[in-house]
C-alpha cells in the first residue's frame, strides 16, 4: 500500500496531514504557509510532497456550511482540487471538515499549547482529523 495525504486549505496556509503506509492511522504532518491566495505555490508543494512520500490519494477539506450549503470556501476547495488533478495530482476526496478547527483547537490546549503554539500547528492537526475522518469512512466502507 501507499500513503494517503490529508489538506486542510486556507487562504494563506495549508494543513497537511500524512498517513502510515497501511493507511491506520493519520499524523500531522506539516503547516505549510503560501502568499495570500497564491494557491499555485501551495499547489506546487502538494505535489512535491506527493512525489516524495509516495502518495496515492489526498483527502481534502470540504468547507462545507454549517447547514450542508456550499459556499465560497467549498467552492475554493474545489477549484483548488480541479487545479491539482490537472497538474497531475493523485485522485483527491473532498471530505466534509465541519468542525475540524474547533476539534484540533481543542486538542491541543489539551495538550498545554500556547496559543501561539496552536496558531502555528492547527492546520496541520486539522488536517489530520479530516485525514481520520476519511480513513475510517474507507474502513467502514471495506467492512460492508
Amino acid at each position: 500500500m501507499s500513503k494517503i495525504l490529508g489538506l486542510d486549505l486556507g487562504t494563506k496556509t495549508l494543513g497537511i496531514a500524512i498517513s502510515n503506509v497501511d493507511a491506520t492511522f493519520a499524523v500531522a504532518y506539516e503547516n505549510y504557509v503560501f502568499p495570500p491566495h497564491y494557491y499555485k505555490k501551495a499547489r506546487a508543494h502538494v505535489l512535491a510532497i506527493c512525489a516524495k512520500e509516495n502518495i496515492s490519494e489526498i483527502a481534502l477539506g470540504y468547507p462545507l456550511n454549517t447547514d450542508g450549503t456550499v459556499g465560497e470556501r467549498a467552492k475554493s476547495a474545489e477549484r483548488f482540487r480541479d487545479d491539482l488533478l490537472r497538474e497531475g495530482s493523485p485522485p483527491i476526496v473532498l471530505v466534509n471538515e465541519t468542525y475540524t478547527t474547533l476539534a484540533a483547537t481543542e486538542e491541543l490546549e489539551r495538550l498545554g499549547y500556547k496559543k501561539e503554539q496552536i496558531k502555528a500547528q492547527i492546520d496541520a492537526v486539522a488536517a489530520k482529523y479530516i485525514l481520520e475522518t476519511y480513513l475510517e469512512r474507507k474502513r467502514s466502507n471495506e467492512r460492508k
